[in-house]
Order: structure tokens, then C-alpha cells, then sequence
């Protein structure tokens, strides 16, 4: 097993054929942080496939980001991180020192190789948006079940794209793996351009889903720490009464300890602000600015959350820019002035309801006032994350009870 790359973002696969301006766009989608990009091309022969890594090499790419589908001597003779092999292989010890992957078409063959692998991907999840007619053959609620006991990690791969990219995360895969959601191709060239903003917003809605659970810090940098250290990994910065080059400073100094743990960060209220401080996003309010203008401010790739108390304001956030929503209060909360009418779990319940019968797929994280006991009949309702202030930030151990919160999330 290599380094942990999970779950920094989406794993990108290629297309089948190789394409021009391809090279480029591998080159600067490695740029832009992807993960891991799998070389797949089953219609380019080998000296094609070369020639493909001879230019990147020559661009300057992260050699270490790209794994390459059955052809472990081309993975060492260019520096590549990775090789995808198939099952037997795998299990003989081919690709030993390289990040290794293979596919699986089902539990049997992905619990199987998962032990040795660094990762495995298994589909189809949903039906495919690159081949016509290979439908979803995975059970979400077995998948959930079997990845509750798993060992090593499972991809999900299939029809993943941004209306349901939340779902793989939901039902507890380690990552996702996406092809025809991020290209942006006709038969001839590949547009740099827009796979660019395709893959953007793909990793946005990914980051969106993973906050389970949410500091809402006022920039106590020890408070996070400790959060940090316990296993949090979504911090929301709020600093109403600091001025801005206090909440500057203070969130790059947040931002650092974030990095270090692969961990979330975003600013609450101002856009201007959270591209700053370099911060992933911004939590946006009923009162601030529309999430079309903050997308202007902070780009493709920035996360953008909204504050919601009804469902109506919710729809009113189904615009394809916001990629979360922060729903409460779940009851009175001293934290927050002009409390909005508490929701408690029927609230949540109905809401929530509402949001799955008109197809609204944003993940949707509790707040206001949670305590600990609160967690299983807060989730029960369909949540899929907890946001907490207070509770942390007061708390003797901010980190012994991060820990028991997550704990009470995972075991709920």
C-alpha cells in the first residue's frame, strides 16, 4: 500500500480514445489538484499511449497523480504513481511500490481484493453516462451495509455526476470515481476549458458532502486543533464583530492547520474574504449576497453553503451554485442573534421529506443548539451532517468531545 490519497477529490478516469489538446488538459487538471487521473485507453495503441506520457512529461506534469490501466513497465519507465491491474494480478504481487487499483463488478470480487489493493472500484453504481445500456447493478442500502464492514477502501464508480455525486459519499464509499461527467469532448479535441469547470464542480459537490461534522469557529486556533487532531475536518470560520484584516490573518493561520489534516475550510458570510484567505469556500446567509454573485467572486472550484430555516428557502438555493445547505435551528441557541423559528426533528423530518419528493439532492447539515444525546434522532432524520459551536468551543476537552460527537454520528 502507497500514501493515503483519500478523500482529497474525485478520482478522473480518461476517455477510451486519445484526443487532441488531451496532453493539456491532463497537465492542467493535474494543476488543479486532482487526486489521481487513470490512463485508460483501450482504443489507442501503446506507442500512442507513450507519446501521450513523453508530452506530459515534457509539460511538466505530476507524473505521481496518473495511474495507468494494465502496463505496469510504461508506469516505472515514466514515473507514474500508479498501475490498475486486474484481480489476478493484483493478488500474484504485480505493481508492488505503486499505488494499485483494480476493478470489481462485484462484493465478492471487491472484498476480495480490497486488502491488497490501495483502492478498488466497484460499478456500476448508478446507470452509465459513458456507455449506453450498462446499467446500475449496486443496491445503495447492501452498499451501505457491506461498507460499514469493510476492509480496504471502495470506489464507486458508474453515472457519477453533480446531481448525485453527494450519494456515493452518503452511502459511505471511500471515493468516486468519474469519466463522462468531466469531459467535455467532440470526436476530434478535448476543451480544456470546460472539462476544467466540470471537474471544479464535481470536486465541490464531493468536498459539500463530506462535512459530517462542522466547527463553527469563532478562530480559537487551540479550539481547532484540537478539533483537527480528534478527526474533524470541516471548519467553518465566523468572526462577526472582527474586522477584515483580523478575519484575514486569523483564517490563514486556519487555513494551515486545515492543510495540514486534508481538512475543510470555509468563511462565513463574505466571498471577498474567503478568497483572501485562499479558504475552500463560503457559508453564505438568507441576507447575504446571492450564491451567483459569490460564485463570480470565489470561482468554479470553491464550495458555497447556504443558511436555510424552510423548505422553500432551500428550493430557492437549488440553483446549481450552492452546494450544501446549514438547516436550523434545531432548538434555542444563545450563540446566534435573530433566531429563526426552531425546526426540532420534525421539522428536520418534514423538510427533509419535502426535499426528496421534489429531487433537491443537497446535503443538508443540522445546527443550533445540538447537544450530544441529540445525534441518533437528529440523523434518523436524513441529515447528513451536524455543525457545532458551543458545544466544542466550551467544551473541558474540545477534543474528547469532537471525538464522541463523531463516534455518535458514525454509530447513528
Amino acid at each position: 500500500m502507497v500514501a493515503d490519497i483519500f478523500p482529497e477529490s474525485p478520482i478522473l478516469i480518461t476517455l477510451p480514445r486519445i484526443l487532441k489538446n488531451e496532453a493539456e488538459t491532463l497537465a492542467a487538471l493535474c494543476g488543479a489538484g486532482v487526486s489521481v487521473i487513470h490512463i485508460r485507453k483501450p482504443e489507442a495503441s501503446e506507442p500512442e499511449i507513450e507519446e501521450l506520457l513523453k508530452t506530459l512529461q515534457a509539460l511538466g506534469a505530476d507524473m505521481s497523480r496518473l495511474t495507468i490501466h494494465y502496463n505496469e513497465p510504461l508506469a516505472r519507465k515514466y514515473g507514474l504513481g500508479g498501475v490498475h491491474l486486474r484481480i489476478e494480478e493484483l493478488l500474484a504481487g504485480a505493481g508492488e511500490g505503486l499505488r494499485r487499483s483494480c476493478s470489481a463488478h462485484g462484493w465478492t470480487e471487491a472484498e476480495r481484493a480490497a486488502t491488497d489493493a490501495d483502492y478498488v472500484f466497484l460499478s456500476p453504481l448508478f446507470d452509465s453516462i459513458s456507455k449506453p445500456g450498462y446499467r446500475s447493478a449496486i443496491d445503495p442500502a447492501e452498499a451501505a451495509e457491506r461498507l460499514r464492514r469493510r476492509k480496504g477502501r471502495i470506489v464507486a464508480l458508474g453515472g457519477i455526476r453533480p446531481a448525485n455525486i453527494a450519494r456515493v459519499r452518503r452511502i459511505g464509499f471511500d471515493g468516486a470515481a468519474v469519466l463522462g461527467a468531466a469531459w467535455s469532448a467532440d470526436e476530434k479535441a478535448v476543451d480544456t476549458e470546460r472539462t476544467l469547470k466540470n471537474y471544479h464542480i464535481l470536486n465541490r459537490k464531493w468536498k459539500a458532502a463530506g462535512g459530517t461534522l462542522q466547527l463553527i469557529s469563532d478562530g480559537d486556533l487551540s479550539v481547532a486543533a484540537q478539533f483537527l487532531d480528534a478527526g474533524g475536518r470541516w471548519i467553518q470560520l465566523r468572526m462577526k464583530d472582527a474586522s477584515a484584516e483580523v478575519i484575514v490573518c486569523r483564517g490563514k493561520e486556519m487555513l494551515a492547520l486545515c492543510r495540514k489534516r486534508r481538512a475543510v475550510l470555509v468563511v462565513n458570510d463574505a466571498p471577498q474574504l474567503a478568497a483572501a484567505i485562499g479558504a475552500d469556500g463560503v457559508h453564505l446567509g438568507q441576507a447575504d449576497m446571492p450564491p451567483i454573485e459569490a460564485r463570480w467572486i470565489i470561482g468554479d472550484g470553491a464550495v458555497i453553503g447556504s443558511t436555510a430555516n424552510t423548505f422553500e428557502q432551500i428550493a430557492a438555493r437549488n440553483d446549481g451554485e450552492t452546494d450544501y445547505v446549514g438547516l436550523g435551528p434545531f432548538r434555542f441557541t444563545t450563540t446566534k442573534k435573530n433566531l429563526s423559528p426552531v425546526l426540532g426533528t420534525e421539522g428536520y423530518r418534514t423538510i427533509l421529506g419535502r426535499m426528496r419528493t421534489e429531487n433537491i439532492p443537497l446535503p443538508v447539515v443540522a445546527i443550533g443548539g445540538i447537544e450530544l444525546p441529540d445525534i441518533p434522532q437528529i440523523m434518523r432524520t436524513g441529515v447528513d451532517g451536524i455543525a457545532l459551536s458551543g458545544a466544542i468551543a466550551r467544551a473541558d476537552s474540545p477534543a474528547t468531545t469532537t471525538a464522541n460527537f463523531l463516534n455518535a454520528i458514525r454509530n447513528a
